[in-house]
């Protein structure tokens, strides 16, 4: 884990870069090592509601005072990156269209402040629940757009079974098709998001 840690590390210097991780599989200790190995000084939860039933350390509150301990920043963006939205005009079908969503102001607000804090120095990470990032609003939406906007993105895996993977955005793009059987990636990313975009309840 050490090595691949390293060698991500020494990608960061060189180019624009933002990771994600999923934070469902590992303890909040090694939550926090693994934070702290890349050097991360400032963590979006990406999260519609901060809370975790069977999480409680990942609460919003017991987690913001957790990375202070650590100079880590904690911030809540699910206003501009949450993968529930009342806004009706975003869903398709009863699901929330991630192509509706990124389109809208509030999303566009949030690439540009995200891009403006990395350019400011911070090194940064995306937080959501989900282990496999393919599950994720965190990839399928978030990851996506960003990526489009011309910053890197590097996706976290942390199993239970105490492995740490790395997989940068143009590998995820290439197992989005494989999982998907879709050749154009725009249409396996539509059909991702039908899979796990949030249903809205009758």
């Amino acid at each position: 884990m050490a090595v691949k840690i390293a060698i991500i590390y020494l990608i960061r210097y060189n180019i624009d870069m933002v990771y994600t991780i999923g934070y469902a599989g590992v303890t909040i200790d090694r939550f926090v090592q693994i934070l702290e190995s890349l050097r991360i000084t400032l963590l979006i939860d990406v999260r519609s509601i901060p809370k975790s039933q069977y999480f409680y350390q990942f609460n919003n509150n017991n987690l913001s005072k957790t990375l202070a301990n650590f100079g880590i920043k904690y911030e809540n963006w699910n206003q501009e990156f949450g993968a529930r939205q009342d806004d009706l005009n975003f869903y398709t079908d009863n699901i929330l269209d991630y192509e509706k969503f990124a389109k809208s102001q509030q999303f566009k607000d949030g690439i540009s402040r995200l891009a403006k804090l990395e350019n400011q120095g911070e090194n940064i990470c995306l937080m959501c629940a989900e282990i496999d990032p393919i599950n994720c609003h965190r990839a399928i939406l978030c990851g996506k757009e960003i990526f489009a906007n011309g910053i890197e993105i590097n996706h976290i895996i942390a199993k239970r079974n105490g492995e740490t993977y790395f997989e940068n955005h143009k590998e995820f793009e290439k197992g989005l098709i494989q999982i998907t059987k879709i050749n154009n990636i725009d249409e396996a990313y539509r059909k991702q998001n039908k899979k796990i975009g949030y249903k809205l309840t009758k």
